[in-house]
């Protein structure tokens, strides 16, 4: 059998357990026979109190008969554990969705050590939990009516996903992060500041902004300084950089005598060399980091060796980089103003940068990645509340009929959430890539997070909403079907109690005019 998370293999297994020792406790107990004398005294004391004397006894036997019968049909079905239908440890699998790190996922079981939840915490289970034949059905069908939905639907690129790895790009090595600090200060502040400096303008810069977009320069791996020349194709490293070798022709300060270790390449070496440039070296941390990536940039349309997938790809590793500027205007205390001016400014921004980092706090706290993982651990920790509690519920309602089949829509109704959740992400994939349709403009604004305005918040928003929304309005819809269920169940039962009181009526007449 399938399920839909890591953590509902075990709390299903778990679920069952101790739905099967919470039975065996009220049936040593003998408080699983207590309802069936519930039904005896109702049914004796009711038709006792109401019918007239010579008409009771033949009502009380057939209200007897009748919900005996059904509390016996609910006890064999829904109450007492099967050895037939036993959740087996082995035969409860998993398949994760398909991610940017593993495309093709193999299912998995308790054995397989791909979760921590069977290493260090939900451990001591049963190779085999006996499990009621209706709840067993219920599951089955639950199951597999969610995978073969699951599997008919399209699959889209999972964007947030993507977007989500690239947040998680980090500069680990301390040498490369140098090497980065001194590319920017040796490379890309001069040649931006030449570029404002002397106000340049021309063909070529408006044709590579608009192939690049207007943002290109704000990076230190620009077209406009790389292409130009001028910029890259002038400037030097000012001190040797490690992995470089000398070059004769190139690094005349040094005498070719006595050369250095490394050498000084030009920027335009420094930053495009396919083997030890640096976009190749950050390139490298993305592949490691965020595997599968580039995957989706390709189906994206981007071919492999071109400048805007190379460039993508080498930015993604940048940014989480702390930024560095400066301005002259500001003074200590990052205040411009003096005296008790000062004390005001410095009271107004403490406010508005607290009550910032609470906003933010809330908002980072209700991501689409967060809750992604939050949902399907709360769907299978609910179902284990269900599992659990069922024998108490099945005893208080002596044996209900009515109670079996809403409970049995009540969990056929949480289990499919998944599908629902499922529907969300697909419709989220499909509302990124409407509102963001030009490629280069949805991996600029949205793979890079270069943009939080109103499509951003509008997105976040409504696949919150979809995520939270569907599974609350699905679960009202079964709440209504269950209620219609079980007063039809009432409804189809209740003509045999009329018979039953027919029945009493007539053969009480029947006697009194033999007397």
């Amino acid at each position: 059998m399938n399920v839909d998370s890591y953590l509902e293999i075990f709390t299903t297994l778990f679920g069952w357990m101790f739905y099967g020792v919470l039975w065996d406790v009220l049936t040593e107990t003998g408080v699983v026979y207590l309802p069936f004398l519930g039904i005896l005294l109702d049914n004796w004391r009711e038709p006792a109190s109401d019918a007239p004397i010579g008409s009771a006894a033949a009502i009380s036997l057939r209200r007897m008969e009748f919900e005996l019968f059904t509390a016996f049909l609910v006890v064999v079905l829904a109450a007492q554990p099967a050895s037939l239908t036993a959740f087996r440890a082995n035969a409860i699998q998993y398949t994760p969705p398909p991610t940017l790190r593993d495309p093709d996922p193999d299912p998995v079981h308790v054995s397989v050590n791909d979760s921590t939840f069977g290493v260090s915490g939900f451990v001591d289970y049963e190779a085999m939990v006996e499990t009621p034949g209706w709840w067993y059905a219920v599951l089955a069908l639950s199951s597999g009516l969610n995978h073969a939905i699951i599997e008919g639907l399209p699959r889209g690129e999972d964007i947030r996903q993507a977007a989500h790895y690239t947040r998680m790009v980090t500069l680990q090595n301390p040498k490369l992060r140098q090497e980065v600090a001194q590319f920017h200060h040796d490379c890309y502040i001069p040649a931006r500041s030449r570029l404002f400096r002397h106000s340049l303008s021309s063909r070529t810069i408006d044709r590579l902004l608009e192939e690049f977009g207007q943002e290109d320069i704000e990076w230190i791996g620009s077209h406009v300084f790389r292409d130009i020349p001028g910029f890259y194709n002038t400037y030097r490293a000012s001190t040797p950089i490690e992995d470089w070798p000398y070059d004769v022709h190139r690094d005349t300060e040094y005498d070719p005598h006595d050369p250095p270790a490394n050498g000084r390449p030009y920027c335009k070496q420094w930053w495009e060399h396919e083997r030890i440039g640096l976009r190749q070296k950050l390139i490298e941390v993305v592949n490691v980091q965020a595997a599968g990536l580039p995957a989706v940039l390709l189906n994206f349309g981007f071919t492999f060796n071109s400048e805007r997938f190379k460039d993508i790809v080498a930015r993604t590793a940048l940014l989480n980089r702390p930024p560095n500027w400066s301005n002259n205007d500001l003074k200590d205390r990052n205040t411009a103003t003096t005296g008790w001016l000062s004390g005001v400014e410095s009271t107004v921004k403490s406010i508005i940068s607290g009550a910032g980092i609470i906003v933010a706090a809330g908002v980072a706290s209700l991501t689409i990645t967060v809750l992604l993982q939050l949902v399907p651990m709360l769907q299978a920790l609910i179902l284990l509340c269900i599992y659990a509690l069922l024998p108490m519920l099945l005893v208080l309602s002596r044996y209900s009929l009515n109670v079996m089949i809403a409970m049995g829509i009540t969990i056929f109704g949480i289990k499919f959430w998944t599908v629902l959740w499922y529907l969300a992400q697909w419709v989220d994939q499909n509302l990124i890539t409407a509102m963001y349709p030009d490629t280069n403009v949805l991996v600029a604004n949205f793979l890079l997070d270069r943009e939080h305005g109103t499509k951003r918040i509008l997105l976040n928003t409504a696949t919150g909403l979809m995520y939270i929304g569907l599974p609350v309005l699905w679960s009202l819809i079964m709440g209504w079907a269950g209620v219609k269920a079980a007063r039809s169940i009432e409804s189809a039962a209740s003509p045999y109690g009329k018979i039953a009181g027919d029945a009493g009526h007539q053969g009480a007449s029947a006697a009194r005019r033999v007397v």
